[in-house]
């Protein structure tokens, strides 16, 4: 899985419906810190103007007071004289001693609380100390004279001396706030004392509390709504999971499901459990959708699928993979077991079409205690896999340690072919052709050797075949062209006699049209006569596009190059291959050459395809030639020409021009 698609899901499986009801949490609170937070700006501010009016209305009745002979004075006299006295319940007068020199009625202020509060800070008009206590509530605390008191306070007190004392404070059952509170104010000498109710009635609260419930109502249906929204992305999170994980031909699970679940059960299992990974694959599923369609080969998928989950434990995995490829995640006790288990399954698998002949192959590898990727373990047992014959018995490959060298060594290959080819590691070789009548040189096939730094020369066939597959021998072989065309002009150069060079071209290069072009291309920038460059192709080639092949070995032929097919007789379909095809050599595979019992039918093939040659106007070139009874076989046969170790082995440029100069 890549980097980026293996994050995407890592994202989206983070996504959890708790972070939202944790945020949704906080929100609330906040929103109802920020409404509680402003209602009690609201009662603080509220209050402050009842004690403001309390205050004036105390300064007002001080005022009184004092203009009046306190001995002639009467409480009736108060009250016919102030318009607001509902609000007054007590007022006393004390000397410089706090002696009582005069009080309305039987309430009195308490000189033991007022003597307690009364220090040098209480009067102090920058800055004030002004006590609120209540034992009942809790609604206020004790301001002392550390605390920083507001602007509104100091502007409203700022011209007298104001000292306060909550001396009861009590809640009523109807939603009001209910104090009596004593404020004194020196006035001509005496220190007065006025009783004061502090009352804030409903009407005072009623759009407060109305505000807070329209609020509270509010926040109740967002919650409501908030929730119900997470509920429903949570549902629809679980269907997308559910679909991502869902396999579209079984309807299981699929093969991100498979990856991500396997590599979890690997890395907790911690070597308590035995684990294979098994690439299950249906031979020849291709032909079955043939015969009976592709909607019933899917169906056959979906069978296998439920009938093999049924054998599996929770910690053991299941998933199709690709067309009829499932791979298994199986927990096993011994090699024993393992086997015994892929034969079950086998068995369960015919059993699903008894009346169809079914062919399985079982690629395995077993996992360590070190692996931690399930994808990285179902391609080893892809690779064991494959590399079983079709023609084989077998049906169970394991995946050694012999197949792991093998890919090490093809990683390794890929990693340095590009610095290979720019540093010319990859060097020229030719090995001679011989004239079968003079026995004397007459052409060269050029091969390539690979000289590396380190391990020095690496055989072809540990690396052509690689670079077969994986296309960089489109590369090399322009590499081989150039550097036979160069070595070709170096000698025209130098004088030398020229003499054709064969130059293998691989079937690959015959997908595009513009082959003929591109090779003129690159051996025209050395200004070499075409007739000395002769172009190998192989008989496969034939079977990818023919009509691609044909015309542009015609086109080749047209510009003057040499056309020979190379391992004639190695496939099966070579003279089909002579009758469309128009070549000028023949090369007769190796392979006639080799083993005692078919030496005479092998002679006898021979004698008829260069007797054939000569009928279609080309030359004959026999490769592989070791004895000299071979030698005398194909000059009696009248062969062009003869290539093997009998005569030379391939060699160096450097070997060849000192041996052939």
């Amino acid at each position: 899985m890549s980097k980026a698609k293996d994050k995407r899901i890592k994202k989206f499986n983070k996504k959890r419906i708790w972070p939202s009801i944790v945020g949704l949490f906080f929100i609330s609170v906040f929103a109802v810190g920020i409404v509680v937070g402003i209602l009690a700006l609201y009662v603080i501010n509220l209050v402050d103007e009842k004690l403001y009016d309390a205050y004036k209305l105390s300064l007002k009745v001080a005022e009184y007071v004092t203009s009046e002979d306190l001995k002639e004075l009467s409480s009736e006299d108060l009250k016919a004289h102030l318009s607001v006295v509902d609000t007054i319940n007590a007022v006393t007068v004390l000397d410089e001693n706090n002696d009582i020199l005069w009080s309305n009625n039987e309430y009195t202020i308490n000189l033991d609380k007022l003597l307690l509060y009364n220090d040098e800070n209480s009067f102090n008009i920058d800055n004030y100390n002004i006590i609120i206590h209540s034992d009942s509530l809790g609604l206020f605390d004790v301001i002392n004279d550390e605390t920083e008191l507001s602007d509104d306070i100091l502007d409203k007190f700022m011209n007298k001396d104001v000292f306060l004392h909550i001396s009861d404070f009590r809640s009523r059952n109807i939603p009001v706030i209910y104090a009596e509170i004593w404020i004194g104010v020196e006035v001509n000498g005496y220190n007065i004392f006025v009783l004061n109710d502090l009352n804030i009635y409903n009407h005072d609260l009623r759009m407060v509390l109305i505000t807070f419930e329209l609020i509270l109502v509010l926040t109740i249906i967002f919650m409501i709504y908030y929730v119900s929204s997470i509920v429903s992305v949570a549902r629809s999170q679980k269907k997308i999971t559910k679909v991502l994980y869902t396999d579209m031909v079984t309807g299981g699970n699929n093969w991100l499901y498979f990856t991500k679940k396997g590599d979890k059960l690997l890395r907790k299992n911690r070597g308590r459990l035995n684990y294979a990974v098994v690439n299950l694959r249906m031979e020849k599923y291709r032909s079955f959708c043939t015969c009976f369609g592709v909607v019933e080969g899917e169906e056959l998928m979906e069978k296998f699928y439920n009938a093999l989950k049924k054998q599996f434990n929770n910690k053991e995995l299941i998933s199709h993979h690709d067309e009829a490829d499932f791979g298994l995640l199986i927990a096993y006790k011994s090699e024993e077991d393992l086997i015994h288990r892929i034969e079950k399954i086998e068995q369960i698998l015919w059993s699903q079409v008894p009346n169809v002949k079914l062919y399985f192959k079982f690629g395995v590898c077993i996992a360590d205690n070190n692996d931690r990727e399930i994808d990285s373990l179902y391609n080893n047992a892809t690779t064991a896999l494959e590399m079983l014959p079709e023609d084989s018995d077998e049906k169970i490959a394991s995946y050694d340690i012999e197949m792991k060298k093998q890919q090490l060594w093809e990683r390794r290959i890929e990693d340095e072919m590009d610095k290979a080819l720019v540093t010319k590691q990859f060097k020229l070789y030719l090995q001679p052709k011989y004239s079968a009548k003079e026995e004397k040189l007459a052409g060269a096939e050029a091969l390539v050797r690979w000289i590396h730094p380190v391990d020095g020369l690496i055989p072809p066939n540990k690396f052509i075949p690689i670079f077969e597959s994986n296309g960089f021998i489109l590369q090399l072989d322009d590499y081989m062209l150039e550097e036979v065309a160069a070595q070709q002009s170096k000698w025209s150069a130098e004088g030398r006699e020229l003499f054709p060079i064969s130059v293998n071209v691989s079937r690959a290069h015959f997908t595009r049209e513009d082959l003929a072009e591109h090779i003129c291309k690159i051996v025209d920038k050395y200004n070499v006569p075409h007739q000395y460059i002769e172009l190998e192709l192989t008989e496969s080639a034939f079977f990818d596009d023919k009509y691609v092949l044909i015309d542009t070995v015609n086109q080749l032929r047209q510009y003057g190059f040499v056309v020979s097919m190379d391992d004639f007789g190695a496939g099966y379909s070579s003279l089909n291959s002579l009758k469309e095809l128009t070549i000028d050599v023949l090369k007769i595979d190796a392979d006639f050459f080799r083993g005692i019992e078919s030496v005479d039918r092998g002679m006898l093939i021979v004698s008829e395809v260069i007797d054939l040659a000569k009928k279609l106007n080309m030359k004959i070139v026999a490769e592989g030639i070791e004895n000299k009874e071979q030698v005398e076989f194909l000059t009696e046969q009248e062969c062009d020409l003869i290539q093997g170790y009998y005569f030379a082995k391939p060699m160096s440029i450097e070997e060849f021009e000192e041996k052939y100069s």
